[in-house]
């Protein structure tokens, strides 16, 4: 548990040969997972990246043999493998801070009847960690458990980068530039406006670029050395969001007070 309250920055890819292979074969398995279809197919990886394609090609071949990637016999595309799962069932941080979150959660979706995210960082990304469904009949279902979306995209990790110093949120935005454009969202300027916002009224709210019908609303929640370690957000049609701005808002920080408060009693004395 004591892993929920330290933080290290990601560290540069470096310039070694092998290093760079790693930092290649991590941005390969970031992109297959960040996938709205779950696929993805050689020449839209190279391209995403920036590498050569028989590089790209050769790093996915030795990926597949060791079961992290696999791929579609039918189509080529490429796709989470196994091990991938495997490796997931003992990352403790990420398991320790679903326990400690999970009622607060359901707590939130049933108090506003509507879909709860929570999201943890990874990088430049947000995952979805766990997802809610509240008793209202239409579901906003935006994110599925483990999808990848560049920090920036939902009010979850638009609240998360308002608790980030402000020099540390504009790098990340800059650097997600053109995944965001890619994906739909504002540019990075009114983005930035966005996360100015959020630091000023304590929480974040949004309209998906893919679904301006949905709205959104996020707030972070800190570790014990105020690190913003997660986001949670309320995702409902824009009406629901519209008219019951207050309640939501303090729904979340009910929710955000009850997490910290047990992420304080596992800090180290």
């Amino acid at each position: 548990m004591d892993a929920l309250n330290k933080f290290l920055p990601p560290r540069a890819a470096g310039g070694a040969s092998g290093t760079q292979a790693v930092a290649r074969a991590a941005a390969l398995l970031r992109a297959i997972a960040g996938s709205a279809r779950r696929e993805i197919g050689l020449a839209e990886l190279a391209r995403a990246l920036e590498l050569e394609r028989p590089t790209a090609h050769r790093i996915l071949r030795r990926l597949v043999e060791e079961g992290l990637v696999r791929q579609n016999p039918a189509t080529r595309g490429y796709l989470l493998g196994p091990l991938v799962y495997e490796l997931g069932l003992v990352a403790q941080p990420p398991l320790a801070l679903y326990g400690v979150s999970s009622d607060a959660l359901a707590a939130v979706a049933e108090g506003s009847g509507d879909t709860v995210f929570a999201i943890i960082g990874s990088g430049l990304d947000g995952v979805c960690l766990d997802r809610r469904e509240g008793s209202y009949p239409v579901k906003a279902f935006m994110l599925e458990v483990g999808r990848r979306r560049p920090m920036g995209s939902g009010a979850g990790s638009i609240a998360m980068l308002a608790a980030m110093p402000p020099e540390s949120a504009g790098r990340i935005l800059d650097a997600n530039a053109a995944r965001l454009r890619a994906a739909g969202e504002p540019d990075v300027d009114a983005l930035k406006g966005m996360v100015r916002q959020a630091r000023q009224a304590g929480y974040a709210v949004n309209a998906p670029g893919e679904a301006p019908e949905i709205m959104s609303i996020g707030i972070a929640v800190q570790n014990a050395y105020g690190t913003p370690i997660m986001g949670i957000s309320i995702c409902a049609l824009r009406f629901r969001i519209e008219k019951r701005l207050d309640l939501l808002a303090n729904l979340l920080r009910a929710s955000k007070a009850q997490i910290e408060a047990r992420l304080q009693l596992a800090a180290p004395a």
